[in-house]
């Protein structure tokens, strides 16, 4: 069995930790990350190995929905007494993707590609900075930076 990554021990040591502490909230999201995460492996044949890509994958997957959710509140639809509560999943979500990168280092990064074209420039991006971006705003960069 390969050794699992870093990212999901951390999960799996922080979930244990919240359980401990009673934190009903932070445990059971993280605990429902972990599961995920395990199916997300699986269903890639790759049943004793979670890597670290299936957590940010499922992360991510959650994010949206939670801030779908936030959304819905702002409009009305969902109780707005819930809207502490996805905010504190958003918080303990985020804490476990990468640091973003600000526009200026996106900027840098897609000079130093020397990209012709916005493809080119988004493809070195993903190769070397991979979930640490806001594609929408790298498009937008590459779109002014390569003209």
């Amino acid at each position: 069995m390969k050794d699992k990554p870093m990212l999901f021990e951390k999960i799996q040591k922080d979930s244990l930790t919240a359980r401990k502490e009673r934190d009903r909230l932070k445990g059971s999201l993280l605990t429902t990350v972990l599961a995920q995460a395990k199916t997300a492996a699986i269903d890639e044949g790759r049943r004793d190995s979670v890597s670290d890509e299936d957590v940010l994958k499922v992360i991510r997957s959650f994010l949206k929905g939670v801030n779908e959710n936030l959304s819905l509140v702002e409009q009305g639809k969902i109780s707005a007494d819930k809207k502490e509560s996805f905010e504190n999943e958003k918080n303990i979500l985020e804490s476990y993707l990468p640091t973003q990168m600000s526009a200026e280092e996106i900027r840098a990064a897609v000079q130093k590609s020397g990209a012709a074209n916005v493809g080119l420039a988004m493809k070195y991006l993903k190769e070397h900075h991979d979930g640490q971006y806001d594609g929408k705003l790298a498009s937008e960069i590459a779109k002014e930076l390569i003209k």
